[in-house]
């Protein structure tokens, strides 16, 4: 569950919002429940997510990965190259848990295995593809590839949207030929296979699952 903006929560809105995704992966942008109806609380905030977040000062919003990040995938820098107030950091998380830092050091993105279920901090504006595909990872969903790529499924059906120019390696993660649709061709005769891919291009797929008796 991926909350983009839920900065300002009643009492009420917060326990629905927990309950709701008990034992799942939130991930929790910028300042989650900052505002509630009295004013401003980082006691909420840390309710809310299971982390101690506090206000930081920092020349910019701006997240490099750490090696705790680096080793779940993460290899770019994002945020914004100016300041931004408030600005907020994981000021209790692990170096284990720390995934990327802002200039100064502190924890802007931090993963942590609550009671509750896995809480994803994001601190700086805007989020990666790769902390996506982490979030995702981490929460069990089934990727079916780990490039940059517009992914539609449903059913037998896949479709794949390059955003990029290179191969792009599909993982149907269901066994069965891969075949293309318009031509009939078969691509592959397991749940994998690598299509070489233009920028733009668009591959529309259907995997046969074998039937058993």
């Amino acid at each position: 569950f991926v909350f983009l903006n839920a900065w300002y929560l009643a009492a009420e809105q917060q326990k629905q919002i927990l309950d709701a995704t008990q034992g799942k992966l939130r991930v929790w942008c910028y300042a989650p429940g900052y505002q509630q109806p009295d004013g401003a609380s980082i006691n909420a905030m840390r309710e809310l997510t299971g982390l101690k977040l506090a206000p930081v000062s920092s020349e910019k919003a701006w997240a490099e990965p750490t090696e705790a990040g680096k080793r779940l995938g993460l290899t770019a820098g994002f945020g914004l190259e100016k300041s931004v107030t408030p600005l907020f950091a994981a000021v209790d998380a692990t170096p284990d848990e720390t995934l990327a830092a802002y200039p100064n050091g502190s924890a802007a993105v931090a993963l942590r295995r609550t009671a509750n279920g896995w809480s994803l901090f994001v601190g700086p504006p805007g989020l990666t593809s790769e902390l996506l595909r982490l979030a995702a990872c981490k929460a069990g969903v089934h990727l079916f590839t780990q490039a940059d790529c517009n992914v539609y499924a449903n059913g037998p059906y896949v479709v794949l949207h390059a955003s990029q120019e290179g191969p792009v390696r599909l993982d149907t993660g269901r066994p069965g030929p891969i075949v293309d649709l318009l031509t009939g061709e078969q691509l592959g005769a397991g749940s994998t296979v690598t299509l070489p891919m233009t920028f733009g291009e668009t591959r529309v797929l259907v995997v046969d699952t074998p039937k058993t008796d």
